[in-house]
């Protein structure tokens, strides 16, 4: 098949929709089948693969989210004709802005099926990007904003049951297929655990609770805070490490100054391959609140550097942790939370069973096995 994946937000910058893009390319390309990317232009950054053709738009400064870029197609009318002209079988959009939402119209005068995975629960966080509306409007526009998209495309793709049931409720009418970006396994693969913690200072008696993923409002981060706060006096040589970077990280490094907490929470930014594999192995535990992640793709991918997980247990984190095997899950609630991972911490026998159960939760969620469900999806909706 010939397949273009088209997305407002890619490489360099770093979040779910890119790591899922690119996972999926990879796989696809190593089936066999030619994989173009379309994605808006970054400042002084160059593209290198050897199997994948990447196409960049002209893009913008987004003043209020200056790590994305606003893609402008219309700047490149040459790479438009050249999309049309290819005349992909699919064309699979991964967000529905000023590329991806053209890439619609694209696709249909060359003849391609339009497939799009719903990645991001909108309505959830219009109110952080939307600020100037009332939320009751900014919710409205996310949700009918959402069903027209959708509807104007062949096969929908969530990433989990919970969203398939929320763009069910917004009276979507196009199929839908529940299909997780998988993780590549293999990138865990001599991962050393000992060479992190000594690299960045940690004690053999230190418990590290680790956070990786972007540092944003809706990664209730701050909620974390609060747990490993109330967890000092019991556990003493607790540390929380913050792995990423974004918007609410100023917040978050001054809330750990008004708490008094910076002996025992640390700010990593962004981290290299080898530090990213070493620093998931490196951490006791895996801690997660958010109640907007469509999938939850750092879980599994803290369970593949068999490190357990407590999580809260919303949207596409229930899916991932649904066994109840590799972690503890619970509600978005403080004592709830704060207990779970007090008792990992504190009961060995509890601690090393769900240790031994990561990689076997790990392997159900590997990439190559998505890939092959979705070139499934692809051959049933050109059928129709």
């Amino acid at each position: 098949m010939k397949i273009a994946l088209v997305t407002d937000t890619y490489y360099p910058r770093i979040n779910g929709v890119s790591a899922s893009t690119q996972i999926f390319a990879d796989e696809f390309a190593k089936l066999g089948h030619e994989v173009h990317i379309y994605a808006p232009a970054f400042p002084n950054h160059i593209d290198v693969s050897d199997h994948l053709k990447i196409y960049r738009f002209p893009s913008w400064y987004l003043f209020f989210d200056p790590e994305d870029r606003l893609g402008h197609p219309g700047g490149d009318k040459k790479l438009i004709q050249q999309f049309i002209d290819k005349k992909y079988d699919i064309v699979h959009t991964q967000t529905p802005f000023t590329i991806g939402g053209p890439a619609v119209k694209w696709a249909r005068k060359s003849g391609a099926k339009v497939v799009h995975t719903y990645h991001t629960l909108f309505a959830a966080y219009v109110e952080h990007y939307l600020w100037f509306l009332p939320k009751a409007l900014s919710v409205w526009y996310a949700k009918t904003a959402s069903r027209r998209y959708c509807d104007s495309c062949d096969l929908l793709i969530t990433p989990s049951t919970e969203m398939r049931d929320v763009l069910a409720g917004y009276n979507v009418s196009k199929p839908i297929e529940v299909i997780p970006t998988g993780i590549r396994l293999e990138r865990f693969q001599g991962r050393d655990p000992q060479r992190f913690r000594k690299l960045k200072g940690y004690k053999p008696e230190d418990r590290i609770l680790l956070f990786m993923g972007r540092v944003a409002e809706e990664k209730n981060i701050d909620f974390l805070l609060r747990v490993v706060n109330r967890l000092r006096p019991r556990v003493p040589n607790i540390q929380f490490l913050i792995a990423g970077e974004g918007a609410a990280k100023k917040h978050l490094e001054k809330m750990t100054v008004d708490l008094k907490m910076t002996d025992c929470v640390h700010f990593a930014g962004y981290l290299s391959k080898e530090d990213w594999r070493d620093c998931y192995a490196g951490a006791d535990l895996f801690v997660f609140a958010s109640i907007t992640e469509t999938q939850g793709l750092v879980v599994t991918e803290a369970m593949a550097a068999e490190t357990p997980v407590v999580a809260v247990a919303e949207m596409g984190i229930k899916d991932v942790m649904a066994s109840g095997r590799g972690g503890l899950t619970t509600q978005l609630n403080e004592d709830e939370f704060t207990e779970a991972v007090y008792k990992m911490l504190t009961d060995k026998a509890l601690y090393d069973q769900k240790k031994s159960e990561t990689l076997a939760e790990a392997d159900k969620w590997s990439s190559t096995s998505m890939a092959k469900r979705m070139l499934e999806a692809y051959e049933k909706i050109l059928k129709t």
